[in-house]
């Protein structure tokens, strides 16, 4: 009896341990995550210079991404950019939680290739090229550029490539060749060496494979059955940052607001000051100030301006206007959330946008309106009055050639006639002399 109480327990047992382990194993080999939808950020001509306003676009979009549990395509044709903003890129998807996919169009060189290493996939449209990432230095001035050697400079960009590459099995020798030696291959070499994972004809096909691929990162398997796919916008402080960044364009307006400062405090027109203040701070955002301080300057002064144009300059001119431009800008450069770690919706994105549009195209019609009833009033001929052939009744005698009164629509006037005329007769304004009498005579029936 308790031989075979035994047999059975070790057939139970047996029979227990072969189901644990094929469901573990079951487990194993499933993919832990599906993502069935894709977010794409396009860094492409005109936004494909690789700076700060790009960056933080791409870092919301990888922050939205992980928010809505959906994978992350980036599609890159650039020149390169900022080594500061393809660092911030290159980390973002590095630790991203979701699948990212980089997508080369047609190039991706210098910082464009920086970006696209740490993907989870890299895929190259066939021609494209990638590499020639040494950095240089560009004069914005002559426009002369530099390559720099310097190994203070080149290994941290060094190292970071590797541990981009590391994590996704890139080779890291072409990579570093990339580096020391700006180097440059096609998508077919990028393929052959291990630095690209997809050659494709277009975008289309690349979706097409997207829609039955399957990854490994961490051990881990991820499927990747993408049948949808919504195209990223990226916001308009994004945008103005990427604009503010040019190097170019900030020696304009540095420029620009150093002279007209000079100009308004020799020729004492103060009140353009605010707007040279204005182009100074704009143009010093590509140096690296903040445009979170930049946003918040412009829109106390123009509060300020404001409020100075309405309650203690009489009219409305150059104060007024300037305030409204330094308002606008101002909102428009404001952060689209406060960056306390929660993610703003798009129904918040949406309202922000709105509210900055608003608020410029209300005063921004308001005060034009306003300007236009004063210019339209300057523009008009003054009215003389007069009481030329207007009828009046004496109040008190009129002796000829000397000063009586008359009522006039309800005034008391002098007046002064060639004949004489008595109380409550009336009378006719043949004219006012410039002393204010007026010359009438007799209203004959």
């Amino acid at each position: 009896m308790n031989t075979r109480r035994v047999f059975f327990t070790i057939i139970f047992f047996t029979i227990l341990s072969s189901a644990f382990h094929l469901i573990s194993s079951t487990a194993m080999s499933s993919p832990e995550k599906s993502y069935k939808e894709a977010l794409l950020v396009e860094i492409t001509p005109p936004w494909d210079t690789i700076d700060s306003g790009v960056a933080e676009c791409l870092v919301d979009a990888v922050k939205t991404a992980e928010e809505r549990g959906v994978a992350l395509i980036y599609k890159v044709e650039s020149y390169g950019g900022y080594l500061d903003a393809g660092f911030t890129i290159g980390d973002a998807i590095y630790d991203a939680k979701v699948a990212t996919v980089a997508y080369v169009e047609n190039k991706a060189l210098s910082a464009g290739t920086l970006i696209i290493i740490p993907a989870d996939i890299v895929a190259a449209k066939r021609g494209s090229i990638i590499g020639a990432m040494q950095p240089v230095i560009v004069n914005p001035v002559t426009g002369e550029v530099t390559f720099i050697n310097e190994s203070k400079i080149i290994e941290p960009i060094l190292r970071k490539a590797e541990v981009y590459a590391e994590r996704a099995g890139r080779n890291k020798t072409l990579i570093g060749e990339f580096i020391l030696q700006a180097r440059a291959v096609d998508s077919k070499t990028a393929v052959e060496s291990g630095v690209v994972d997809l050659e494709v004809n277009d975008y289309s096909e690349l979706l097409q494979i997207l829609s039955n691929y399957t990854i490994t990162r961490g051990g881990v398997s991820y499927k990747l059955e993408i049948s949808r796919v919504e195209v990223f916008a990226c916001s308009l402080r994004s945008r103005m940052w990427s604009i503010l960044s040019n190097a170019y364009l900030a020696n304009i307006l540095v420029s620009i607001g150093i002279l007209g400062t000079i100009f308004a405090l020799v020729s004492g027109k103060l009140a353009v000051l605010p707007l040279t203040f204005m182009l100074i701070l704009l143009g010093l955002i590509s140096t690296g100030l903040n445009p979170n301080i930049v946003s918040l300057l412009l829109i106390m002064l123009g509060a300020v301006l404001l409020a100075v144009e309405l309650f203690i300059l009489p009219g409305f001119g150059i104060v007024g206007i300037s305030g409204i431009i330094l308002l606008t800008l101002g909102f428009a450069l404001l952060p689209m959330y406060i960056p306390i770690g929660a993610l703003p919706t798009e129904e918040y994105i949406a309202a922000i946008r709105a509210f900055i549009i608003g608020v410029g195209v209300t005063l921004g019609g308001f005060f034009g309106f306003v300007i236009f009833k004063i210019a339209e009033a300057k523009r008009k001929k003054p009215i003389e009055y007069t009481p030329r052939g207007k009828v009046a009744v004496v109040i008190e005698d009129i002796k000829p050639g000397a000063l009586g009164f008359v009522k006039l629509e309800g005034e008391i006037w002098r007046a002064t006639s060639t004949e004489e005329i008595r109380v409550g007769e009336e009378v006719i304004v043949l004219e006012m002399r410039s002393d204010g009498v007026l010359i009438v005579k007799k209203k004959t029936s």
